[in-house]
């Protein structure tokens, strides 16, 4: 596996991982001119609601055909498509950052948005609720996930993925702020709507 952010990206980039993919995501679009396809968009409805799983493959799938030969991929959902997006892709880059800094980064990221009503995941806004610590708040989810081993499971199942991709894939992993922001400088990014990398 080769971790250098010096390398050459390809024309089909798939971004992994918490706490910035998205920015990320839009900040290669903007300097690569390729279209970006926010897998988090395609599979939320209006008022959270999940869309059809099979429906949602094929969405993604249509919407890469659409896209030709030049796409960013931002998201995983792993569970849906297994290895497909990887086995697709030139590059993947890996945003595994310490579970403490994507857990501050999403909970900094929900007040904002909440301050703002910025719509994400296609038409939704988070809301204080979500906040919360409810059964169904993001908050808790993300607690949850680290509580009951799901997070280190998570990045387990994707190091699988990887290599059964067998490295045909270029794969950048970014394991720290540091790595990230030199990925940025590296690359000439700019990450636009965000206030740090």
């Amino acid at each position: 596996m080769r971790d250098s952010a010096q390398l050459a990206l390809g024309r089909r980039i798939l971004v992994w991982g918490g706490g910035g993919k998205t920015t990320l995501a839009r900040a290669l679009g903007r300097k690569l001119g390729t279209p970006v396809i926010e897998l988090d968009a395609l599979f939320h409805l209006p008022n959270w609601e999940e869309r059809d799983h099979q429906e949602f493959r094929a969405l993604t799938r249509r919407r890469l055909e659409e896209c030709g030969q030049a796409w960013i991929v931002d998201g995983q959902y792993t569970s849906l498509f297994g290895g497909e997006l990887l086995a697709r892709a030139d590059t993947l880059i890996w945003l595994d950052l310490p579970w403490r800094v994507i857990f501050w980064r999403i909970f900094n990221r929900s007040i904002r948005r909440i301050r703002d009503k910025e719509r994400i995941c296609g038409d939704n806004v988070e809301t204080w609720r979500q906040m919360s610590l409810r059964r169904d708040s993001l908050v808790y989810w993300h607690l949850g996930r680290r509580l009951n081993g799901e997070h280190g499971r998570s990045v387990d199942k994707k190091q699988a993925l990887i290599e059964a991709d067998g490295h045909r894939a270029r794969v950048v992993r970014l394991h720290t702020r540091r790595e990230l922001r030199e990925f940025y400088l590296a690359q000439g990014l700019v990450p636009l709507g965000s206030p740090r990398v």
